[in-house]
């Protein structure tokens, strides 16, 4: 979890121009060289917009947090996963490449709006929604926020 969270932040303003352009290109990316957080493929080259992905990282990180292990030890950290948030109330309108990687069901690598994906979406939203990422040891600056009608638009 650790690990893939430094492959995410080193791509911070991936995840900034996406809340904006909520292109395709400017989403996070979905495959990482493990040793180093790069990148594997470029932007053209891979459906990366997986929001089932993105989501399904922050639904097991709010189920692991409030099961008690600590895994976010920062503020830095806190911010970032705040920010992932904003980018899944914004990302899961839009067509994506779901849980196939494929696109539509042609294969063609077209994106359309999953349904895996708004159903994570909106599982990640409502499991991390007032979390206190620091558990027992936080307070309010670790505490994570969604907007109500977010959750809600995924239904």
């Amino acid at each position: 979890m650790q690990g893939l969270l430094q492959c995410m932040m080193r791509q911070v303003a991936k995840v900034e121009k996406f809340k904006h352009t909520q292109s395709p290109k400017d989403c996070l990316h979905a495959k990482y060289h493990t040793p180093t957080c790069a990148t594997v493929v470029g932007d053209d080259q891979w459906g990366h917009l997986q929001v089932d992905a993105t989501s399904l990282y922050l639904l097991v990180l709010a189920q692991m947090t409030a099961s008690g292990l600590r895994i976010i030890s920062t503020l830095h950290e806190v911010a970032f996963i705040q920010n992932l948030v904003f980018y899944i109330e914004a990302a899961y309108k839009v067509a994506d490449y779901g849980m196939w990687e494929r696109g539509d069901k042609t294969n063609q690598g077209i994106p359309e709006l999953n349904t895996s994906s708004v159903g994570m979406a909106k599982a990640a939203l409502e499991a991390i929604d007032e979390l206190d990422l620091f558990g027992a040891h936080g307070g309010p600056k670790s505490v994570i926020h969604v907007l109500p009608d977010e959750v809600e638009h995924c239904q």
